[in-house]
């Protein structure tokens, strides 16, 4: 019964989402505003301008590796950031809030 209870807290653990995505091929400026946080992954949902060179307008989840610049996000902030990008993985740093 003890080791089923050390499963059943090991399972409620929380475990820090993984970004191993390399060194960016591409840097991209981007400008928008962030909708949702999805804190389980480490996750904001950004509605954004287009992104020179690289994508049009919308809206669009990108992964934020750095847990500083995640929590300093909120719903509803205008932000600027550089999106990496590594062949199929791309991700948020250098956040400013606007």
């Amino acid at each position: 019964m003890a080791g089923f209870a050390a499963l059943a807290v090991a399972c409620g653990s929380k475990k820090e989402p993984k970004f191993d995505y390399g060194e960016p091929k591409n840097k991209y400026a981007l400008k928008g505003v962030v909708l949702q946080l999805k804190p389980e992954n480490r996750l904001a949902v950004i509605k954004h301008e287009k992104i020179e060179g690289w994508m049009e307008p919308m809206t669009m989840e990108f992964p934020v590796p750095s847990a500083e610049e995640y929590a300093r996000l909120k719903e509803g902030l205008t932000i600027r950031a550089t999106v990496c990008v590594n062949d199929l993985y791309f991700w948020l740093t250098g956040i400013t809030v606007e």
